[in-house]
């Protein structure tokens, strides 16, 4: 065997290697998307279950947060004004 065709003989290994690796690669992240597919369908499940869609998720969320904003500064309204009536008494020694 010559030296140019050993050298081709181990570019050859090589590549066979690597693509065997790559092979193995491919595999394992095959694996990592069926569980992450598997887990967004349960996830979607559970949304479901709680009579949601899952399609208008942030909709709702954005919906939510924006009822929150508005309890909360009504609530802040009515213990300001709270406190603001009861001062006459509080100051009271």
């Amino acid at each position: 065997m010559t030296i140019e065709a050993q050298d081709l003989d181990e570019r050859l290994a090589e590549a066979v290697k690597v693509r065997d690796q790559l092979k193995a690669e491919i595999q394992r992240i095959e694996g990592r998307r069926e569980a992450a597919l598997k887990t967004l369908n349960e996830v979607e499940e559970e949304i479901r279950d709680r009579n949601l869609d899952p399609d208008t998720l942030d909709a709702t969320l954005a919906k939510l947060r924006e009822a929150y904003e508005k309890a909360v500064l009504k609530f802040e309204v009515e213990v300001q004004q709270t406190q603001e009536a009861l001062s006459p008494y509080l100051e009271i020694k």
